[in-house]
C-alpha cells in the first residue's frame, strides 16, 4: 500500500476529503507554475512540463476569486466581459512560452559547448559515430 504521509484521516483527526485537500495542496507547492501574468482578477499561468524531446510550455487560465472567509479560490468559468482581458492575456502567454524556449535553447547549446570544451576528443567521438550511423542508415534506405 503505497502512504504518501497522507493517511486518508485514519487517527490523525481528519476525514478523507481534508486529507486529499492537503494533498493536493502539497503537491500543488511542489508543482508552481514558472510565471503567472496578471490582469486584475484574471490569471495564465505557465507550466513547464517535461516531455521525451525536452521541456514544453503549456498556460491554463482562471479567474480568482475571495469567499465570505477571505480564502482564495480558482474558477474557470469566464464572464462576457472577461473575454477580451483573456484574449489579451493568451497573447501574452504564446509571446512569454516563445521566450521560455528560446532560452532553453540557448541554455542547452551553451552547456553542449561546454561539455566540448572539456571533452574534445569525446565529443569529436561522438560526432565520428553519430555520422558513421547516419551513412549506414541512409545507405540502408536505398
Amino acid at each position: 500500500m503505497h502512504n504518501d504521509g497522507y493517511d486518508q484521516g485514519k487517527g490523525n483527526g481528519q476525514n478523507g476529503h481534508d486529507a486529499a485537500r492537503a494533498y493536493a495542496q502539497d503537491q500543488a507547492q511542489k508543482n508552481k507554475p514558472v510565471e503567472t501574468l496578471r490582469d486584475g482578477n484574471l490569471k495564465a499561468s505557465i507550466w513547464r512540463n517535461q516531455g521525451e524531446s525536452g521541456p514544453y510550455y503549456s498556460t491554463t487560465f482562471a479567474r480568482t476569486w475571495r469567499d465570505n472567509q477571505g480564502n482564495y479560490h480558482d474558477s474557470h468559468s469566464f464572464s462576457g466581459t472577461d473575454l477580451l482581458k483573456l484574449q489579451e492575456l493568451s497573447r501574452q502567454a504564446y509571446t512569454r512560452t516563445g521566450e521560455l524556449r528560446r532560452e532553453h535553447m540557448q541554455e542547452y547549446a551553451q552547456t553542449q559547448q561546454n561539455r566540448q570544451a572539456q571533452n574534445p576528443d569525446k565529443t569529436a567521438f561522438q560526432e565520428r559515430r553519430t555520422g558513421h550511423a547516419q551513412n549506414n542508415t541512409q545507405h540502408r534506405q536505398r
